[in-house]
Protein backbone atom coordinates (compact mmCIF):
# COMPACT_ATOMS: atom_id res chain seq x y z
CA UNK A 1 0.00 0.00 0.00
CA UNK A 2 1.43 3.54 -0.86
CA UNK A 3 0.67 6.68 1.38
CA UNK A 4 -1.88 8.73 -0.66
CA UNK A 5 -1.33 12.11 0.31
CA UNK A 6 -4.32 13.43 -1.49
CA UNK A 7 -6.69 11.35 0.43
CA UNK A 8 -5.03 12.08 3.34
CA UNK A 9 -5.34 15.95 2.74
CA UNK A 10 -9.12 15.39 1.86
CA UNK A 11 -9.68 13.14 4.85
CA UNK A 12 -7.91 15.58 7.07
CA UNK A 13 -10.68 18.83 5.65
CA UNK A 14 -13.33 16.22 6.33
CA UNK A 15 -12.34 16.09 9.70
CA UNK A 16 -11.56 19.61 10.33
CA UNK A 17 -15.35 20.15 8.24
CA UNK A 18 -16.68 17.96 11.66
CA UNK A 19 -14.78 19.81 14.42
CA UNK A 20 -16.57 23.51 12.32
CA UNK A 21 -20.19 21.55 13.00
CA UNK A 22 -19.36 21.49 16.93
CA UNK A 23 -18.29 24.92 16.57
CA UNK A 24 -21.41 25.95 15.20
CA UNK A 25 -23.42 24.21 17.46
CA UNK A 26 -21.52 25.88 20.14
CA UNK A 27 -23.06 29.29 18.76
CA UNK A 28 -26.29 28.37 20.43
CA UNK A 29 -24.60 28.09 23.91
CA UNK A 30 -25.22 31.23 26.33
CA UNK A 31 -21.97 30.82 27.50
CA UNK A 32 -18.72 28.96 25.67
CA UNK A 33 -17.09 26.33 27.04
CA UNK A 34 -13.94 27.50 29.37
CA UNK A 35 -11.86 24.63 27.39
CA UNK A 36 -12.25 26.62 23.68
CA UNK A 37 -9.06 28.93 25.30
CA UNK A 38 -7.20 25.37 26.29
CA UNK A 39 -3.80 24.46 24.50
CA UNK A 40 -4.56 20.91 24.94
CA UNK A 41 -8.33 21.38 23.19
CA UNK A 42 -7.00 22.71 19.85
CA UNK A 43 -4.48 20.02 20.26
CA UNK A 44 -6.70 17.49 20.46
CA UNK A 45 -8.56 19.31 17.28
CA UNK A 46 -5.55 18.61 14.85
CA UNK A 47 -5.20 15.26 16.17
CA UNK A 48 -8.88 14.72 15.48
CA UNK A 49 -8.04 16.40 12.06
CA UNK A 50 -5.15 13.97 11.21
CA UNK A 51 -7.15 10.95 12.45
CA UNK A 52 -9.67 11.32 9.87
CA UNK A 53 -7.00 11.58 7.10
CA UNK A 54 -5.10 8.50 8.29
CA UNK A 55 -8.37 6.55 8.41
CA UNK A 56 -9.38 7.67 4.97
CA UNK A 57 -5.79 6.10 3.96
CA UNK A 58 -5.65 2.76 5.79
CA UNK A 59 -8.93 1.71 4.44
CA UNK A 60 -7.16 2.47 0.86
CA UNK A 61 -9.94 4.63 -0.66
CA UNK A 62 -8.88 5.70 -4.07
CA UNK A 63 -8.02 9.19 -5.03
CA UNK A 64 -10.92 9.27 -7.74
CA UNK A 65 -13.63 9.31 -4.95
CA UNK A 66 -12.87 12.55 -2.51
CA UNK A 67 -16.21 12.69 -1.20
CA UNK A 68 -15.76 8.89 0.42
CA UNK A 69 -12.09 10.86 1.82
CA UNK A 70 -14.31 13.43 3.26
CA UNK A 71 -16.75 11.22 4.47
CA UNK A 72 -14.08 9.08 6.20
CA UNK A 73 -12.39 12.06 7.75
CA UNK A 74 -16.30 13.67 8.79
CA UNK A 75 -16.97 10.31 10.44
CA UNK A 76 -13.79 9.63 12.55
CA UNK A 77 -14.25 12.69 15.16
CA UNK A 78 -18.00 12.51 14.90
CA UNK A 79 -17.83 8.54 16.30
CA UNK A 80 -15.20 9.51 18.67
CA UNK A 81 -17.51 12.34 19.86
CA UNK A 82 -20.70 9.98 19.97
CA UNK A 83 -18.91 7.62 22.41
CA UNK A 84 -17.58 10.10 24.31
CA UNK A 85 -21.10 11.49 25.04
CA UNK A 86 -22.47 8.60 26.08
CA UNK A 87 -19.36 7.96 28.85
CA UNK A 88 -21.40 9.52 32.16
CA UNK A 89 -20.34 12.31 33.96
CA UNK A 90 -19.39 12.52 37.02
CA UNK A 91 -22.22 14.08 39.47
CA UNK A 92 -21.06 17.19 40.35
CA UNK A 93 -21.32 18.50 44.61
CA UNK A 94 -24.51 20.08 45.74
CA UNK A 95 -22.68 22.84 47.27
CA UNK A 96 -21.40 25.85 45.23
CA UNK A 97 -17.88 26.44 44.59
CA UNK A 98 -16.36 29.48 46.78
CA UNK A 99 -16.19 32.61 45.91
CA UNK A 100 -13.22 33.69 43.66
CA UNK A 101 -12.65 29.98 43.14
CA UNK A 102 -11.00 28.73 39.72
CA UNK A 103 -14.06 26.77 37.73
CA UNK A 104 -13.52 23.15 37.13
CA UNK A 105 -10.77 22.17 34.15
CA UNK A 106 -13.16 20.37 31.32
CA UNK A 107 -11.54 16.62 31.43
CA UNK A 108 -10.45 15.12 27.46
CA UNK A 109 -13.45 13.27 27.02
CA UNK A 110 -15.46 16.90 28.13
CA UNK A 111 -13.78 18.53 25.27
CA UNK A 112 -14.17 15.46 22.99
CA UNK A 113 -18.07 14.88 23.70
CA UNK A 114 -18.38 19.28 23.14
CA UNK A 115 -19.77 19.10 26.52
Amino acid sequence: MQFNWTVFLLGIIGGLMAEVLKWYQLRESPTPPPYLKSVLYWVITVVMALVGGLLAVIQNVPASQPILALNIGISAPLILKGLAAVTPIKPVAETAPAFGSAPKKASVLDMIAGR
